[in-house]
C-alpha cells in the first residue's frame, strides 16, 4: 500500500505519492483555482478546487500501478475558509490571503472591542495582515444575505475532507491561524468569536492534525483507492513545511521560501513568545504537542512579480545573477515603493536585489532573537520555490552570517503531510516519521561563497 500526500497552496496544489518503505515515487502540481474580477480581488472557487484535487489524486496515485493508496494526508494554507450551507455546498468563494478587500474595512474592526497588542497577545497573530476573523467581518459586512444561510465555514482542505469522509473538522494548527483561537487554548476562544458577532455554530470542530476518518466508499471508488482508505486531517502548510525540513541529524530554524517569505521555529510557547515580541513575527500552534511555530511573513512574491512585469529576463534568471555581497540598498517592500523605483529607471536587477535585502534584515533580526534564546540557528534549512537558486541563498547566507542548507525535496510541505500520515496511521514518532520519509540535504551555501555551494561543515550530507 501506499499514502499520498496532497498540499493545498495559494499558487500550486501539489500531490506526492509515496511507499509505507519510505520511498518518493511520484510528485506532481496543478495551479491552484483562483478568480479576481477586480482590483485587490482573490478568491479560490471551492467546487474547482475540490475537482482539481480529486483529478490530481486520481492521476498521482495511478501512476504506479504496482500499490493502492490506502491513506491520503493533507497540507492546507491559512485563512481561507468558506461559507458552506447545511446541504455541504459553498455559498461562495473562500477569501485568498492577499484578497485587500478585508482588511480595507476599518469599521468593523473597530467594532470588535479588542485593540490590536490584546488581539495579538492572545492570538499570537497579526491584527495588520490578513485572518479568517477579518474575512468573516467583511461576510458580514458586505454579504449579509450569505451570512444568513451559511451552515458552517470550512477551509479549502476541510471542505474536501467533508466531501470525502462527512468530517466536519479543521486541525488546530490551521484554526491558530484564524485569529479566533487563542494560544495555548484548544477549542475557539468564546470572547473573540462572540466580539467578532460570529454565532459559534458555524464553525467546525477542532482536531489534532493527526486525526484520521474513514473515506466513503463512494469517493473510494471515484478516485480508485485501496478499500478501507483514510484521510488524515494534517496542517497548515507552512507548520507541514517545518516538520517537512526537519531531519534526524539537524534542528532549529527552516526558511520558506515562496509566495511569503518565511523564517519559522518550532520551540515551546514561552520561548516563542519571546522571540515574536523581539522580531516583531506571529506564532501559530504547531503539528506536535506542546509545541508552537514562530515565523516571519514577509510579502515578497508579489511585489518580486510587480518589478519583473514585461521583462525579458525571467526572474530565475535575476535570482542566480545576484551579487554576492550587500549593495548597500534597498527597496521598501511595498507595491508603490516597487513602482517609484520602475519609474526612475532604476534597473530590474537592482530592484530585486534590494528587495532581497529588505526582506532579508527582517529574517535576520528574527534569526538573532531565536539565537538569543540559546536555539540552533545554523544551518538553516531552506525549502520552497527560491530554494533553487543559488545566487539568492549565497545573498542570504551572506546577510545572515550563516549557512543555508537546500534539501533533496524543496516541496516540505506535502513531506511534511507524509510523516504526519506515518504518525497518524502507523503510531510513528516525529523521530521514526521523519527517519522514514528522509529529506537529505542537498548542498550547503555558507556566508561568502563567491560561486560555488557545498556541504556545510558537521552536517551529514546522507
Amino acid at each position: 500500500m501506499s499514502v499520498l500526500a496532497v498540499d493545498i497552496g495559494s499558487s500550486r496544489i501539489k500531490a506526492m505519492l509515496a511507499g509505507w518503505d519510505g520511498r518518493v515515487r511520484h510528485l506532481r502540481s496543478v495551479a491552484t483555482p483562483r478568480r479576481g474580477a477586480e482590483p485587490g480581488e482573490s478568491s479560490f472557487p471551492v467546487d474547482e478546487v475540490q475537482r482539481a484535487v480529486e483529478d490530481l489524486i486520481v492521476a498521482v496515485a495511478h501512476a504506479d500501478a504496482t500499490e493502492r493508496v490506502d491513506t491520503l494526508s493533507f497540507s492546507c494554507l491559512g485563512t481561507a475558509m468558506a461559507p458552506v450551507a447545511a446541504n455541504g455546498q459553498p455559498l461562495g468563494p473562500a477569501l485568498a490571503p492577499t484578497d485587500l478587500r478585508p482588511l480595507a474595512q476599518r469599521g468593523p474592526m473597530a467594532s470588535l472591542g479588542i485593540d490590536a497588542a490584546e488581539l495579538r497577545r492572545r492570538t499570537g497573530s497579526d491584527p495588520a495582515v490578513a485572518s479568517f476573523l477579518w474575512h468573516v467581518l467583511w461576510w458580514q459586512a458586505e454579504r449579509p444575505a450569505v451570512m444568513e444561510q451559511t451552515h458552517r465555514f470550512r477551509s479549502l482542505r476541510g471542505h474536501i475532507l467533508a466531501q470525502l469522509c462527512g468530517a466536519d473538522v479543521e486541525d488546530h494548527s490551521w484554526a491558530s491561524r484564524s485569529m479566533l483561537v487563542e494560544l495555548g487554548a484548544d477549542d475557539w476562544s468564546p470572547q473573540i468569536v462572540a466580539a467578532a458577532g460570529l454565532p459559534p455554530d458555524v464553525l467546525p470542530a477542532l482536531v489534532p492534525s493527526t486525526a484520521v476518518f474513514a473515506i466513503h466508499s463512494a469517493a473510494v471508488e471515484r478516485l480508485g483507492l485501496a478499500a478501507g482508505a483514510r484521510a488524515v486531517a494534517g496542517g497548515m502548510d507552512n507548520c507541514c513545511a517545518v516538520l517537512g525540513a526537519a531531519g534526524t541529524d539537524r534542528s532549529g530554524l527552516v526558511n520558506i521560501v515562496g509566495t511569503y517569505e518565511h523564517m519559522a521555529g518550532a520551540a515551546g510557547l514561552d520561548v516563542v513568545r519571546r522571540v515574536a515580541a523581539a522580531s516583531s513575527a506571529i506564532i501559530h500552534r504547531y503539528l506536535l504537542p506542546g509545541q508552537f511555530v514562530t515565523m516571519t511573513r514577509v510579502p515578497i512574491g508579489d511585489l518580486l512579480a510587480q518589478a519583473t512585469t514585461g521583462m525579458a529576463e525571467r526572474l530565475d534568471e535575476l535570482f542566480d545573477g545576484l551579487a554576492d555581497r550587500p549593495l548597500g540598498v534597498t527597496i521598501e517592500l511595498d507595491a508603490r515603493a516597487v513602482r517609484e523605483a520602475l519609474r526612475n529607471g532604476r534597473p530590474r536587477g537592482e530592484i530585486v536585489q534590494g528587495l532581497v535585502q529588505a526582506a532579508a534584515t527582517v529574517l535576520v533580526r528574527f534569526v538573532d532573537a531565536w539565537a538569543a534564546e540559546g536555539l540552533p540557528s545554523d544551518p538553516i534549512a531552506v525549502v520552497g520555490g527560491g530554494s533553487g537558486h543559488d545566487g539568492l541563498l549565497r545573498l542570504k547566507a551572506t546577510m545572515l552570517r550563516r549557512t543555508l542548507i537546500a534539501l533533496a525535496r524543496d516541496e516540505a510541505a506535502a513531506l511534511g503531510a507524509l510523516r504526519l500520515a506515518a504518525m497518524a496511521t502507523r503510531g510513528a514518532t516525529a523521530l521514526e516519521a521523519c527517519t522514514l520519509f528522509e529529506n537529505p540535504i542537498d548542498r550547503g551555501i555558507r556566508p561568502g561563497s563567491a560561486s560555488q555551494a557545498m556541504p556545510p561543515e558537521g552536517v551529514s550530507t546522507t
